[in-house]
């Protein structure tokens, strides 16, 4: 993940984090967290986990990303 730009969405009751293209801001890759799991803040491990709150459920997430080959 290193020079990727990651960031967490809530939209419309929905989360996701994606993956954007840092000059033209166009979405590259989207990773939709499952119905009523919100998303707040974002940190990386440097590898395949992120790291998000969870909103106002005071809970810590641990995100993993599978590679696609």
């Amino acid at each position: 993940m290193d020079g990727e730009l990651w960031h967490g969405t809530l939209e419309a009751e929905k989360s996701e984090l994606r993956r954007v293209h840092p000059e033209s801001g166009e979405v590259l890759e989207r990773l939709e967290m499952p119905a009523g799991m919100s998303v707040s803040g974002l940190e990386s491990d440097g590898g395949d986990t992120f790291y998000c709150g969870g909103g106002n459920s005071g809970k810590l997430r641990a995100v993993k990303r599978s590679r696609q080959a």
